[in-house]
């Protein structure tokens, strides 16, 4: 059967999993925590998706050997959630 997965927010680990949102020079970037994650084969950052005020989502898949990063065409005042899903640790997000 299915399992409903919840987001974690604050727990340990966060360093390591918790989204980071930044204004670049023409778009936004988010980048899974202020620590480089693990981008291996066995521990790694599989999607970031971020979600705009009117609904909208776009998802960014990774894969190992990625950077655990993605540069969406939104402006930071737009986005008002970003998640990430690490395939060891579930879900993690950063509400703004």
């Amino acid at each position: 059967p299915m399992t409903l997965m919840v987001e974690k927010e604050m727990e340990q680990g966060t360093e390591k999993h918790k989204p980071v949102v930044e204004k670049a020079e023409h778009d936004t970037l988010i980048k899974v925590s202020s620590v480089p994650h693990p981008m291996e084969e066995k521990h790694y950052i599989e999607w970031i998706e971020a979600v705009r005020k009117d609904g909208k989502r776009v998802r960014t898949p990774l894969k190992p050997g990625d950077a655990p990063e993605t540069h969406i065409g939104w402006s930071v005042e737009d986005i008002i959630e970003v998640i990430e899903y690490c395939n060891i640790h579930g879900l993690w997000s950063t509400k703004m």
